[in-house]
Parts: C-alpha cells; sequence; structure tokens
C-alpha cells in the first residue's frame, strides 16, 4: 500500500504544471526528504497518515481513513523521541513531520466538521522559538518557514478561530520576492498582528484613541491588499465564464456568475486575497460600531458592508470553477466532471486532472469563513454557501 498511496497524492501535487509564479512551499522538499527517510521514521509515518487519509478522500475507501489513523498514532511516540535532547533527528525533518501531524488534525476536524484544535501548529511554533533561543541550532528550510507561515495566517483569518501564538521573530524569516503569492503572505502577516491587538484591546479597558489606532492599521493594510491586485500579470485576472454546461449550472451558481481562472492556485491565491480584506474590513465595521464619533451618519459602516458582501460574491462564484458538477466523489475518474470556461480561459488537462481531487478541499475553508452569520450576507446566500459545504463534505466524505 506504502508504494501506491504516497506516489499518487506527490503526482497530484506536484508532477502537473502550474503557474511559474505559484510556489508548492513544503511539498518543494517533502518528496525528496520522504525518499530519504527510513522505514518507521517519524517523517515516514507521518507522510503516509496524510496520504492515506487524502487517497480515501479521493476514492471513498473507508480502510484508507483507518490505515492514516493507525500511521497517525504510530507517528506520535517518534515525534516525541526526536524532540527529546539528543533525540537524533535534525530540524527540518521534525518540522515537517509536525506539519504533517498539523494537517492530518486539520483533515479530521473537517471529516467531523469541528474546528482543528491546531496542537501541532503550536508545537511547531514552540520548537521554532526554542531554535531562535539557541542560535547554533540548523535553521529550517525556507519552504517550511513559509508553509508555517502560511497555516498561522489561516487560522487567523476566521474570527471562529482561536488565535494561537506567533513564533517570537514575526513575520518568519524566508525569501520574500516579487512572486504574488509571496507578496500577498507578506501584508497578511500583518493581518494576524491585526487580530491580536484587536482582540487584546477587547480584554482592556476600551478608548477611542485605541479604536482609532487600530482602525488605522485596518485602513492601512486593506489599501496594500488593493494595492495587490493593481500589480498582477494579466494572466492572474479572472474572466467570467462565457460557456457553462447545463451540470454545473445545476451543481451549484450564485447570482449566476462565475469566474475563470488561469491556475487553480492562482483562484486560491485570489479567495485568500478576498479571505484576508474580509476579515480586515470586519474589524473596520467593529470599530466604527465601538466608536460611533468615527462615522455619525454610518456611510462608512454602509460602504465597508457592500465591500464584505461585494468580496462574498466573488468567493461564490468562484465555486463551479473548483467544483464544476461533481456533486460526489469520483474515485480517482475525473474526466467524469464538467468545467466551466471562457474563450481566453479554456478548461486545462491540468484543471481536470487536479480539479475533482483538490478543488473541494481548497476550496472549503473559504466556504466556511462566509458562513459566519456576523458577516450578515443574504439569507439566500447563507442557505447556498451551506448547500456547497455540504457538497464539499459528500464529494469527499460521501455525506
Amino acid at each position: 500500500m506504502e508504494d501506491t498511496v504516497v506516489p499518487l497524492w506527490f503526482n497530484a501535487f506536484l508532477y502537473l504544471p502550474q503557474d511559474p509564479s505559484v510556489r508548492s512551499g513544503f511539498m518543494e522538499v517533502l518528496p525528496g526528504m520522504y525518499s530519504s527517510a527510513e522505514r518507521g521514521s517519524h517523517l515516514h509515518l507521518s507522510t503516509l497518515a496524510v496520504g492515506c487519509f487524502t487517497l480515501a478522500a479521493w476514492t471513498g475507501q473507508g480502510s484508507l481513513v483507518q490505515a492514516s489513523e493507525r500511521y497517525f498514532i504510530r507517528a506520535l511516540p517518534k515525534i516525541r523521541e526526536a524532540l527529546q535532547p539528543g533525540g537524533g533527528s535534525d530540524v527540518n525533518t521534525t518540522l515537517l513531520s509536525i506539519i504533517l501531524l498539523s494537517i492530518y488534525e486539520e483533515m479530521v476536524a473537517t471529516k467531523d466538521s469541528e474546528s482543528p484544535m491546531r496542537a501541532h501548529l503550536r508545537g511547531a511554533i514552540a520548537l521554532i522559538n526554542e531554535k531562535d533561543s539557541n542560535p547554533m541550532e540548523q535553521t529550517p528550510s525556507q519552504q517550511v518557514f513559509h508553509t508555517i507561515e502560511a497555516q498561522i495566517i489561516k487560522n487567523s483569518r476566521s474570527f471562529t478561530n482561536p488565535m494561537i501564538p506567533t513564533p517570537i521573530v514575526w513575520p518568519l524569516p524566508h525569501a520574500r520576492g516579487p512572486l504574488p503569492k509571496v507578496v500577498l503572505s507578506s501584508i497578511a502577516a500583518e493581518i494576524v498582528r491585526l487580530r491580536q491587538t484587536w482582540e487584546r484591546m477587547l480584554t482592556e479597558p476600551q478608548g477611542e484613541t485605541k479604536i482609532k489606532s487600530i482602525l488605522r492599521k485596518s485602513i492601512e493594510i486593506d489599501i496594500n491588499l488593493v494595492s495587490w491586485t493593481h500589480w498582477l500579470p494579466e494572466r492572474w485576472v479572472p474572466t467570467a465564464a462565457t460557456i457553462i454546461p447545463e451540470a454545473v449550472r445545476n451543481a451549484g451558481m450564485y447570482l449566476n456568475r462565475c469566474d475563470c481562472y488561469a491556475d487553480m492556485w492562482i483562484a486560491v491565491t485570489w479567495n485568500t486575497f478576498r479571505d484576508c480584506r474580509i476579515l480586515v474590513q470586519r474589524i473596520m465595521l467593529k470599530c466604527l460600531s465601538m466608536a460611533g464619533s468615527l462615522d455619525p451618519d454610518g456611510r462608512r459602516a454602509i460602504a465597508i458592508t457592500q465591500t464584505i458582501h461585494k468580496l462574498a460574491d466573488d468567493v461564490c462564484a468562484s465555486v463551479p470553477y473548483f467544483l464544476g458538477s461533481q456533486i460526489e466523489s469520483v474515485r480517482m475518474k475525473p474526466g467524469l466532471v464538467t468545467y466551466p470556461w471562457s474563450e481566453t480561459r479554456p478548461v486545462t488537462q491540468t484543471h481536470l486532472m487536479s480539479a475533482p481531487l483538490m478543488g473541494p478541499w481548497h476550496l472549503f475553508p473559504f466556504l466556511r469563513n462566509l458562513g459566519d452569520s456576523e458577516l450578515g450576507l443574504p439569507p439566500t446566500q447563507y442557505r447556498w454557501i451551506r448547500d456547497q459545504i455540504h457538497r464539499c463534505m459528500v464529494i469527499y466524505f460521501q455525506r
């Protein structure tokens, strides 16, 4: 089984063409490190845990879920042993295993319709802080740092998720470069600080000066987010679908809208941008509600609410691109799903192969965040979002 599960998982992520400006994070280094790992090591077992769970979602084979749990349980004592003084495991291998166990933790929580505890992500942060206090230790790789930072940002984007402590050094020190996803990550790292400041203020005596400071920072971050969209290459700009198969319409479209993208990873990055802006807008709205003198006629609050609704509509318009006509597991037969397209954004062979497997997973956290009742979306939109969340659960977990 090991010889089948891991190659299938790696192939789906790594060996299909993708936009050259998109990075794969820890998946850039995992295959090589896995091939060098000893059988039964924590990296070997944690990789199999995630790989088996992923293949179970793709194939509907319940036995793979049970296998993933066994590998996860076997990996835990190996990780604890590696974290002991003289454990013999380098920091990159240990952190990579912890990342994988954190992903497994998130997958299981999603299957059980629960919020992930993020215990392993907290452990990764503690290990980074420990290494920072000892400069003689090996420095984690850029890809590992990037992945952990992305996980912290992802957790902070939802008010329903409790904040987790950030590393002592934040943002994490990895290469920043001019790639769109990396630039967005740099801006989003400031959102983590913003939410920490906001939640800290709620536990202290609240004055208008503090509220104004948070509002100013929110506006500054929002301006940076909007600026990010202005320098993207043309191929990154979504276009409205002109050809929408009837099966796609029947599976789920909101307000008859559907946008197409050049690459699924580009679509994920766009939804990350929208998710970030929604969080910032919500903090701005909360600031205005706490200090009425900042918005005496309510016009600013109305404009912010309209922006939130527009961003939510844009996320909903991406659903047909991610899911197409899919309403159930394709059992590793991706040719069964049809997708919308336009003259400038044809459906690529890569999308036909990868979207039925990974589209629901990429889309699910954005839909879950849109389900927050405090966004004030129309009741019909909330019902539609709940239907799409259920659709993702049926595709992966047959329920």
